[in-house]
């Protein structure tokens, strides 16, 4: 019988033998009681642990302890869920616990489950052999149970053979780091390295040099040419993950590596858990050639040319990318090797005795990178075995970049910590600012290189080169010949209504994404005008008149083909300008333009005419991709645009300059761009210090990916801190004379009102011992209300008693702005004051603990401009596509609560930035009538509330008097400071 059940001919006969037609009748296999243990044992939960031993302190906070149950049971139930810790409850140490702690419980089943099923096996054998009379019928039976649990078996062997090897990797991490240490100090390879380095096809890369180069550039077909494995489908280029994978995200690099720290304390957790932080090859490339090309773009495409060519980026031989991967497995980290690797300094990885074993030659410094190894490649064969994953947003939130990184949700955990901006994070990732500056950059591109190689384009490539001229064209008039009611407007438009003002809505997109996208040309693009310019020996030109007439081909240097064209671009810019029916309107033209500065084409890099082609190419790419809440803001001129907040750009590296017309494509709707990660993942979670209101998140993100609100777990705690002794908020509403205090749009620019904040400001600063920061609505008003201090004296007598800083707009002089903030709060008695902007950049993700922030004023609320175009666009779309959702959660329209919410969290965070851990207290001051409200109150954190109602006693309305906050104010600080002394003394 046994034989029998291996016989694959007799499946066959077996499949075409009907069971009714066999007439000998027989008992079914008891295979009823087999089905009900096998669906009992895979429904079988975990139950929720009362303690973490995992924690690395003595003794946890409850916040903590709920924290970490709740996200246990979450993971458990296979639910999602919307978790808020305060800033300083040790929230990122909490989820990592939880979570680990969870995946290693179930992957502790895994050899249970299988001694399981296989002793069910055998029990089906057994009883298909006890019925031989009927054999058919049991043979038929046995084999329809055994194909339900054989796929299952197979997986779980899978997965078991996996873990086993990660178990054996992190056992032997000194043995992988002495092995890597071998390779690079062996010499036996050295004339195999040479050969393969030296016949590395690296021109493609190399822009720097003066050789002619127009054969590398030339693009005469559009006809794709064979990609790698890793282009036509990622997924296919890495097998997937057989195991369970935890993917945590965070807003950056930095906050990922503090995630590290956080689980190295965790030593229990730590080594038996395979950790891989994601990276880009601009971060982890280690070939010299590659990575100082400097612009992402340019690096992507030049690293995946070397893949594609005969002889591949030395750093890519697959012994040292294996090599590699399992020493990243093992728990080294593969930012630290990158950039070990281009200093050419490796005592982080082997000890300073390295130093001596690697000699400082240039030629020796490759020799190494080649035996270590390419992180980026590595970081992607260790992939799959990885069970932690950090990312940063940008990696998770587009399927496009999930793709690239070869990042598989199924069957994944998805953390996003710090996801109160979640939502904004989502929209900036998908906008596009494109600048004229940008589009002018472009044309000169396209039209140069159309001049160059004219007579060697096929007629296909001839084609799209015209086509993009005439779309970048079209662009431009849209931005620089405006009707004149337009002149002075911005313009919220959807993609076809754009495409049809500017006349190109029959033109095809996806053509001219094709004709940028195949054979790389884009890239040759942005070679070619490196290489025009170098030879030139100046930056690329402009098109203006004035850079044209300097340009005027004297210089031997510039090729001829560019001589010609500009010459004649001058020609028909002067035919042009002769006609009467445009003249003026070119005038009108020119004063918008002459504002914006030429591009700037460095011959040192490819940040000038390579960045806005990408970004030309980027926005090409969203407006075929973008949705029916799509849009595009029109900025044709100078436009008296208050703050950052007022046009929704979440960029901060980017911002609408008033001054140079732009278009900027943006989406709506982020949350539905969301809704991929819910329903591809097994649970995502989103954590943050200020997460509610949630009702945005469940609107946008769960309940259009089909979770209800019943399947989502929220989550709140209250402070670390006791918020009845450790925090005072004061609601002031009025003025010592009675008038309210009112710090909104129209009113906080009056002079009475300013002289009224700094008068607040003043008192709370004389009786505050330390440090005081202050939040204002926006820059533009930081501005005028110090220019109107110092105007009228209170700026002197603020810096008399503590001396004052502002934030800075620019980030480039930030960190020496707080350094001296806090030199002035150490070395003073006295203390200091900081005026920030809520929503800027100290609003959050700053630490004001201890004495930088003993008090913390909030000045009005920071609702955004409702006179902005695209506000009232997005506002106006949510009412209309989430207004049902909206009765069902709140009181308020969708377009109202996004602006509430956005308002609340923002001061919320701002609130946060003051009490950091347990042993930290502060006061909070709310200036401006709203936050009476009751409305108001309830959208602040639970701990916050508690504070502002003691404060506010049995009154009626939530308010204080100024003078009632400084008496309660005196007795507060001295208390809490004996406090604090008697606990550090013990």
């Amino acid at each position: 019988m046994e034989d029998f059940t291996a016989d694959v001919e007799g499946d066959s006969l077996l499949a075409s033998v009907e069971l009714d037609d066999i007439g000998v009748e027989q008992e079914p296999l008891e295979d009823c009681h087999i089905l009900d243990e096998n669906t009992r044992l895979s429904s079988d939960k975990i139950p929720v642990p009362t303690t973490f031993p995992d924690f690395p302190y003595p003794i946890p906070y409850s916040q903590q302890i709920s924290l970490m149950r709740s996200v246990y049971q979450t993971l458990e139930e296979a639910r999602c869920g919307l978790f808020e810790s305060p800033t300083g409850t040790g929230k990122s140490l909490s989820l990592l616990i939880a979570s680990l702690r969870w995946l290693l419980d179930r992957n502790s089943l895994i050899p249970i489950r299988l001694k399981e099923l296989n002793k069910h096996l055998h029990e089906i054998d057994s009883q298909s052999v006890r019925l031989e009379p009927d054999w058919v019928t049991a043979y038929e039976q046995t084999r329809s149970v055994k194909r339900m649990l054989e796929p299952e078996i197979e997986q779980l062997e899978a997965v078991k053979s996996c873990l086993s090897k990660i178990a054996d990797l992190k056992a032997s991490y000194f043995k992988q780091s002495s092995q890597l240490l071998n390779a690079c100090v062996t010499q036996k390879l050295d004339k195999q390295y040479s050969e393969l380095y030296g016949q590395s096809n690296l021109s493609c890369i190399d822009l720097s040099t003066d050789d002619p180069m127009e054969e590398l550039f030339l693009s005469d077909s559009l006809h794709e040419e064979p990609l790698s494995p890793e282009e036509t489908n990622p997924d296919d280029a890495l097998s997937k993950p057989k195991i369970t994978q935890i993917i945590y995200c965070s807003r950056t690099h930095s906050q990922l590596n503090q995630v590290l720290d956080e689980l190295s304390k965790c030593q229990t957790l730590s080594a038996h858990i395979s950790v891989i932080q994601l990276s880009s090859r601009q971060t982890l490339c280690t070939n010299r050639k590659v990575y100082h090309l400097q612009h992402s773009e340019a690096i992507n495409e030049a690293c995946l040319d070397l893949g594609r060519s005969k002889s591949r980026c030395p750093m890519r031989n697959a012994p040292a990318i294996k090599r590699l991967s399992d020493y990243l497995l093992s728990g080294a980290s593969a930012p630290q090797i990158a950039c070990s690797v281009r200093e050419n300094n490796y005592s982080n990885l082997f000890g300073k005795r390295s130093n001596s074993l690697f000699p400082h030659r240039p030629q020796s410094a490759d020799f190494i990178a080649t035996r270590i190894g390419c992180p980026y490649y590595a970081t992607r064969e260790s992939l799959p075995t990885a069970q932690l994953v950090l990312v940063p947003y940008a990696t998770v939130l587009q399927q496009k970049t999930r793709a690239a990184f070869g990042l598989t949700l199924a069957n994944s955990i998805l953390i996003i910590d710090e996801a109160h901006n979640l939502l904004e994070a989502t929209t900036a990732s998908l906008s596009v600012l494109l600048k004229l500056r940008d589009l002018q950059c472009v044309l000169i591109v396209l039209r140069t290189y159309q001049q160059h190689y004219r007579a060697r384009l096929s007629s296909l490539v001839a084609l799209r080169l015209r086509q993009l001229i005439q779309f970048v064209q079209s662009l431009q008039r849209l931005l620089l010949l405006p009707n004149r009611n337009r002149l002075t407007n911005q313009k919220v438009v959807t993609i076809p209504l754009m495409l049809s003002e500017a006349g190109i809505d029959n033109i095809s997109l996806h053509h001219l994404i094709d004709c940028l996208r195949q054979r790389h040309f884009v890239t040759k693009l942005a070679g070619f005008a490196k290489w025009v310019s170098a030879k030139s020996g100046n930056d690329f030109p402009s098109i203006e008149d004035e850079t044209i007439e300097k340009y005027d081909g004297s210089r031997s240097s510039l090729p001829t083909g560019m001589k010609s064209l500009l010459a004649g671009m001058k020609r028909s810019r002067g035919d042009m300008v002769n006609k009467p029916q445009i003249r003026s309107t070119l005038t009108e033209a020119s004063s918008v333009c002459s504002n914006s500065k030429p591009p700037d084409f460095s011959t040192n890099n490819l940040d000038g005419a390579s960045s806005s082609l990408f970004k030309f190419q980027s926005f090409l790419e969203a407006l075929v991709i973008g949705e029916d809440d799509a849009r595009i803001l029109i900025n044709p001129s100078q436009q008296n645009m208050k703050n950052q907040s007022e046009v929704q750009l979440n960029s901060k590296d980017e911002q609408l300059d008033a001054k140079d017309p732009s278009l900027y494509f943006t989406v709506l709707n982020p949350g539905r761009y969301l809704q991929d990660l819910v329903r591809e993942s097994r649970c995502v979670l989103l954590a943050g210090g200020t997460m509610q209101p949630f009702d945005e998140l469940l609107q946008q993100v769960f309940q259009p990916a089909g979770k209800s609100t019943d399947n989502v777990t929220t989550f709140t705690c209250d402070h670390v801190i006791d918020s009845r002794c450790q925090l005072k908020v004061f609601p002031i509403v009025e003025t010592r004379d009675g008038q309210p205090l009112e710090f909104t749009f129209q009113q906080r620019g009056q002079l009475h009102v300013m002289d009224e904040c700094g008068d607040i400001i003043l008192q709370i600063a004389l009786r505050t011992p330390a440090g005081v920061v202050v939040f204002l609505p926006s820059y533009d008003y930081q501005q005028t209300l110090c220019s109107h201090w110092e105007s009228s004296g209170l700026l002197s007598r603020l810096n008399q008693h503590k001396r004052v800083f502002r934030e800075p707009k620019h980030a480039s002089i930030l960190s020496q702005v707080m350094q001296a903030y806090k030199n002035a709060n150490t070395n003073t008695r006295t203390g200091a004051i900081l005026i920030c902007v809520i929503g800027g950049k100290l609003s959050e993700g700053i630490n004001f603990s201890d004495d930088l922030a003993r008090a913390v004023v909030i000045v009005g609320m920071p609702y955004p401009n409702p006179h902005c175009p695209l506000l009232r666009e997005k506002m106006a779309y949510l009412d209309s596509k989430f207004s049902g959702l909206g009765t069902l959660l709140s009181q308020q329209n969708p377009g109202r609560q996004h602006c509430e919410t956005l308002c609340m969290r923002s001061i919320n965070q701002a609130i946060g930035r003051a009490v950091r851990h347990a042993k930290d207290y502060a006061a909070v001051f709310l200036v401006d009538r709203r936050f009476s409200r009751a409305s108001v109150i309830r959208q602040l954190p639970s701990w916050v509330q508690e504070s502002l109602r003691l404060c506010v006693g049995t009154r009626s309305q939530f308010a204080v008097s100024l003078s009632e906050a400084l008496e309660q104010l005196d007795t507060f600080f001295s208390k809490n400071k004996s406090v604090v002394t008697k606990m550090e003394q013990t």
